[in-house]
């Protein structure tokens, strides 16, 4: 969200899996099955982030979880 607009949402990848990077990567991804499975990655790898759409980015600031800022 930016400026109360949602401008990604985290969805699944051709292969059915959320894909979440460590801080630094853009390859290797984790793949987690559940939006409960990326949220806990989310809040315990500081600076990390997950592929949203539209267009596939890897996002790791205006995340939102049950409508709190992560980060």
């Amino acid at each position: 969200m930016i400026g109360g607009v949602v401008m990604g949402r985290v969805e699944r990848g051709s292969d059915g899996f959320f894909a979440c990077h460590d801080f630094g990567s853009n390859v290797d991804a984790t793949p987690l099955a559940s939006l409960d499975d990326v949220a806990d990655f989310l809040r315990s790898h500081p600076r990390s982030g997950v592929r949203m759409n539209p267009q596939w980015k890897r996002i790791t600031k205006n995340i939102y979880i049950d409508g709190t800022l992560l980060r």
